[in-house]
């Protein structure tokens, strides 16, 4: 029997976390009437909330070594200091410095928690491992995926 491992297998592993977030789809560049007409009741004075899903998928060769791409835990650990810290019971808009800036629609934190966690993993990784894609799931009917293009 040929090992298993004896060619390059490029492997995907995804690590899902939840988190709740607050946020106002607000453009200040805009009349509070135009905001109302573009956004809808997602305009509202105070916001509204979510229960974000979370999913991260990093890809890769599995390590001979050990047998995995990455160590889930890890995994875990970062998403937890980067992630949930950083959002969870947080309105988005006020309390997240790296949406201060922008309307915080669910793409533009696809883009954010990107290169959150890719500054990251560059830091930790020794082997070929790299971010893949970030999938948030607003509610259970949309979505939005972003693969760092």
């Amino acid at each position: 029997m040929n090992d298993i491992l004896e060619k390059p297998r490029k492997i995907y592993v995804t690590r899902t976390i939840e988190f709740n977030a607050a946020h106002r789809l607000f453009n200040p560049e805009l009349s509070e009437e135009e905001n109302r007409s573009l956004y809808g009741k997602c305009s509202g004075k105070y916001g509204h909330g979510h229960n974000y899903l979370l999913e991260i998928t990093l890809s890769g060769p599995i390590n001979r070594k050990t047998g995995y791409l990455f160590d889930l835990k890890k995994l875990k650990t970062i998403l937890e200091e980067e992630i949930v810290t950083r959002f969870d019971h947080r309105h988005m808009n006020f309390e997240v410095k790296e949406l201060q800036n922008h309307v915080p629609t669910t793409e533009i934190l696809a883009v954010v928690v990107w290169d959150i966690l890719e500054t990251r993993l560059e830091t930790i990784t020794k082997q070929e491992v790299s971010l893949h894609e970030v999938k948030i799931h607003e509610t259970g009917k949309n979505s939005v995926t972003y693969r760092g293009e």
